[in-house]
């Protein structure tokens, strides 16, 4: 199975984290009505992507439980992008949901430090938390190719919903060109409600960890959330399939193809 696009290279340096104390930004992480990953197995799976972009360290928080609403296994990342001289150009939480926010880091002469916060029951990421929270050094584990693949394969709900955008740090849908006007927390909870606060073009944007399907009839967009998984034992080929209907109720199928790395509409 494809872990990476074949452009890219990995590694697992840790002298490049220092910490993540890096030359122009210290990230510290803390957590707020909720507990950091302990359990054995839990914890801060890393690898850094090697692109013509420059270099993205890829982190995913994981829990193996995730209580309110429950479901086994757990999944948060964010994304540290590095220039070429390894100071942080920007970062992408998830801010709720797998939604992306950016957090670009302006060019200063003094390092500055920034707090990503894990918050409430669902484990997702924000910036605007210090007071209350709790400090804590995670556990540090390489994402080597063998764990992707057995996240990907877990056939429930539970099932890493990082598929292109793990592929592709730099992937379309992932990155918003600039960070949404409203930086406060309430632009989080928006995404976590099952209705909206206030609602805006600006923050209705759908930047995303997940991957998107677009209707081949009237090109609609929804992100993908589990896909069934399949395997074909004649030739070994493992896939993930599900039928979809778009809001303008056409139906199709989507197909990610592990071995090239793709979504396939059917």
């Amino acid at each position: 199975m494809i872990c990476v696009k074949p452009e890219y290279q990995i590694s697992y340096d840790k002298t490049l984290l220092n910490n993540f104390h890096f030359k122009n930004l210290r990230i510290n992480f803390r957590y707020f009505l909720c507990g950091p990953p302990r359990s054995q197995g839990e914890g801060l799976f890393y690898r850094i992507i090697h692109g013509a972009k420059g270099k993205c360290i890829q982190c995913i928080f994981f829990y193996k439980t995730q209580w309110i609403p429950y479901h086994p296994h757990d999944y948060h990342p964010f994304y540290i992008y590095l220039d070429d001289v390894n100071n942080v150009s920007s970062l992408i939480i998830d801010d709720g949901h797998h939604f992306s926010k950016l957090i670009p880091i302006k060019k200063v002469k003094e390092s500055t430090t920034i707090n990503i916060t894990i918050f409430l029951p669902d484990h997702g990421l924000t910036d605007q938390i210090k007071k209350f929270s709790k400090k804590f050094h995670p556990n540090l584990i390489p994402l080597l190719p063998n764990q992707i693949v057995k996240w990907w394969t877990i056939n429930n709900m539970a099932q890493l919903k990082l598929r292109t955008k793990l592929i592709d740090p730099w992937a379309p849908g992932l990155i918003p060109k600039k960070p949404p006007e409203k930086q406060y927390l309430i632009y989080r909870i928006n995404h976590i409600l099952p209705f909206k606060i206030f609602s805006s073009a600006e923050n209705d944007s759908n930047f995303t960890f997940r991957d998107e399907a677009f209707c081949p009839k009237c090109q609609t967009m929804k992100t993908l959330d589990f896909m069934p998984l399949y395997h074909d034992k004649a030739t070994g080929i493992y896939c993930l399939r599900k039928k979809m209907t778009c809001q303008n109720h056409h139906s199709y199928h989507v197909q990610y193809n592990f071995e090239k790395g793709l979504i396939e509409f059917k």
